[in-house]
């Protein structure tokens, strides 16, 4: 329906413009016709009459002058007469036919026919040869020389009258293309009309429509879903648009309904799980600003006097995370923040997040406070636990150590064989037990902070040289080459502590040894990772660390299954923490070409 309502309208409007063209054309060609068979004819007139004086001039010149003379002997010859009288008979009869009604014409054409036939009746006696005498003959000339000047004033006053009523077909013409324009107007104006009234009778039937439409689905866009459209006329083709917007509304008014009940759903249970959880939760949009708190962070906030907001401690630590869009999630309770809570120190362990949603609105961070305040108590009791015991046990370890070792001098007594083993076994088991406590004292040490550095300008290659120097022997004795890297481009100077960085790298060194098969290579190698930092990478060809235990090799008393290597588990643990203090890095690298590369960053000098 609504597409033969176009082609009916588009249909009129062309016949309109091909109407209008086709009456203009018509008028048009009608006009120039009727003015160029006047023109035609005016200008046959003038023509006719500009003959009339030639040929007049040619009769008067032939013959006229033997009137002056005396009487030729002969007749003078008629035949050029006749011809030329026989031209101008032809051409008064012109003159004739474009004769108007205008008064002054038929005047002048009256007096034009007189005047023709007083010249003729004049060469007719001329010809009988009745004028004989000599006055006689000077009245004909004279009769003649009358006729020819009023001949001569009228076919004056018909080109005159030829001009004008040339001029005047151009005015007419003038007035017929006005007419014909006001005509064309109208039709114009007429179907100018027609085609607004097939405007509007288009936009009823196509634009409202649409307009309706285009409202209704922006009550939608708002959640208008109980707007409905009423059905167009019958045979309309928007009543399946309008009968699919109205099925569509219905539609998406039962899923809203479906959405606000798993929203309230969700939302109930979320409000559970904030409730459940002990440690305080604040949810926070991606401005920052709090959406969601539970009771436990109210009443932390609250304490603290700072309700409806972060702690600025939080805040600070939010920001870093906004700035690099990461998440920040320690596991180590000496990370943790101390708030002063009614006069009593509470140690709460941070742990922000980001959530993102395809909708960039529903993006934001979540902020988790543990309180580790009882683990950092036991923490520290185990630490001084493990200083005192240590600090207890050295003491008289230290006066069983010299026994061992007077002993072994064999200053008083000679040792039998089985002495001697049973002492140096004594003493082995002595030393070892030494090296375990003071890796428990710097333990304690590190776990309490108390790691004191003296950071000063050093080379790192004498360092790295030192430590492949103090274990070159090691090495040897299981057929292990050390190599060390140092490229030429590379400034080695660096700002840390020489006997804290030494420890370091002699544990890394010690392992790589330890773990390295015989005849294997163990590379000590520098590089610059970065204008902040220096690298010392230490290389070896051992079996490397399982994958189970790489991402705990650096807790403290943590040995990976199946090592034949002693140890208590604490030398990388204490490097982590001495490379923590010295603002450094320390990590292992992913596995490549069956070697095993452990690193540490140093800052630069």
């Amino acid at each position: 329906m609504l597409r033969l309502r176009l082609f009916y309208g588009l249909l009129t409007i062309i016949l309109l413009l091909w109407s209008v063209g086709a009456a203009a054309l018509l008028l048009m060609r009608d006009s120039v016709k009727r003015f160029d068979h006047q023109l035609r004819m005016d200008y046959q007139v003038i023509d006719a009459a500009q003959t009339v004086r030639t040929l007049n001039t040619t009769i008067n010149t032939t013959y006229l002058p033997s009137l002056a003379g005396p009487p030729p002997a002969q007749a003078p010859d008629r035949a050029l007469y006749d011809k030329t009288r026989k031209e101008l008979e032809d051409k008064l009869e012109v003159i004739h036919m474009s004769i108007s009604k205008d008064a002054r014409w038929e005047s002048v054409i009256d007096r034009l026919d007189q005047v023709f036939a007083s010249y003729f009746e004049v060469y007719d006696h001329y010809f009988e040869g009745s004028a004989v005498t000599r006055e006689d003959r000077e009245k004909l000339l004279q009769s003649a020389s009358i006729q020819t000047q009023r001949l001569i004033d009228l076919t004056e006053n018909v080109m005159t009258l030829g001009e004008e009523k040339m001029f005047s077909g151009a005015g007419k013409l003038g007035e017929d293309s006005g007419k014909n324009t006001l005509f064309v107007g109208t039709l114009v104006l007429l179907g100018t009309s027609i085609a607004v009234i097939i405007y509007f009778q288009l936009v009823r039937h196509l634009v409202d429509p649409v307009s309706t439409l285009e409202r209704s689905i922006d009550e939608i866009r708002k959640g208008n879903f109980e707007l409905t459209l009423p059905q167009p006329s019958q045979g309309s083709e928007f009543s399946k648009v309008i009968t699919a917007f109205n099925d569509m509304a219905l539609e998406l008014k039962i899923r809203r309904g479906e959405s606000d009940e798993n929203l309230k759903r969700a939302n109930l249970v979320n409000g559970a799980i904030l409730h459940a959880i002990p440690s305080p939760v604040f949810v926070l949009g991606d401005d920052t600003g709090i959406i969601q708190i539970n009771p436990a962070a109210e009443a932390l906030t609250e304490k603290l006097g700072v309700s409806g907001r972060l702690p600025l401690k939080i805040q600070r630590i939010l920001e870093e995370c906004r700035e690099t869009s990461a998440h920040f999630l320690p596991e180590d309770p000496r990370e943790a923040l101390l708030f002063r809570i009614e006069e009593q120190e509470y140690y709460y362990l941070p742990r922000i997040f980001r959530y993102d949603s395809e909708n960039s609105m529903q993006s934001g961070w979540a902020v988790l406070l543990h309180n580790v305040s009882r683990i950092r108590w036991l923490d520290d009791m185990k630490t001084n636990l493990l200083s005192t015991v240590s600090h207890e046990i050295k003491t008289p370890l230290t006066g069983i150590r010299m026994v061992l070792h007077l002993l072994l001098e064999e200053r008083s007594n000679k040792l039998d064989e089985m002495q001697r083993v049973m002492v140096t076994s004594a003493n082995e088991d002595c030393e070892r037990l030494l090296v375990t406590l003071n890796a428990l004292l710097d333990l304690s040490r590190a776990e309490t902070g108390a790691t004191h550095l003296e950071c000063v300008p050093i080379a790192l290659e004498d360092t790295i040289k030192r430590a492949a120097q103090l274990y070159s022997g090691a090495a040897s004795n299981r057929e292990i080459s050390i190599k060390v890297e140092i490229p030429a481009h590379v400034s080695t100077e660096i700002l840390a502590d020489p006997i804290r960085l030494d420890e370091v790298l002699n544990n890394l060194v010690s392992n790589a040894v330890k773990h390295s098969p015989h005849g294997g290579t163990v590379t000590l190698r520098i590089s610059q990772p970065d204008v902040d930092y220096l690298r010392v990478s230490v290389i070896d060809q051992g079996p490397g660390v399982p994958e189970g235990s790489q991402s705990r090799i650096f807790e403290r008393f943590y040995r990976a299954p199946g090592q034949e290597v002693d140890g208590v588990g604490l030398g990388l643990f204490i490097s982590r923490e001495i490379m923590r203090a010295h603002e450094g890095r320390i990590g292992l690298l992913e596995r490549k070409d069956d070697l095993t590369e452990f690193y540490i960053d140093v800052p630069v000098a």
